[in-house]
């Protein structure tokens, strides 16, 4: 069976940005921490409704994404398995990459 599909110029765009992004994301380009762990993501997936109210009551001084990488591995992973869905904040990452990415393509 041929089967041709039209109109998929929107979906094709949508991916190739995905894309662009997954490529940023997996080179260490610097994110904004309250649009990369957006609300919805925070308020699915953690006790907090923003970023940033994950890092004011964190028990480090974190004002965003960048303080995090200086906290103890074994110290944020603790914290982020106490109050995320995650055990590991290599897994919250991920995850919220992931969301990110899906939105793309997925409006």
């Amino acid at each position: 069976m041929d089967l041709q599909v039209t109109g998929l110029n929107g979906l094709e765009e949508r991916v190739e940005s995905a894309l662009d992004r997954l490529g940023e994301l997996q080179a260490g380009t610097r994110v904004q921490s309250d649009a990369f762990f957006s609300q919805p993501f925070m308020s699915d997936h953690t006790e907090f409704d923003s970023f940033a109210a994950f890092c004011e009551q964190s028990p480090w001084t974190l004002d965003d994404v960048s303080d995090v990488q200086n906290v103890s591995r074994d110290q944020l992973n603790g914290y982020i398995d106490a109050t995320t869905d995650f055990e590991t904040w290599e897994e919250m990452k991920t995850r919220a990459a992931e969301e990110d990415l899906i939105s793309q393509i997925v409006p």
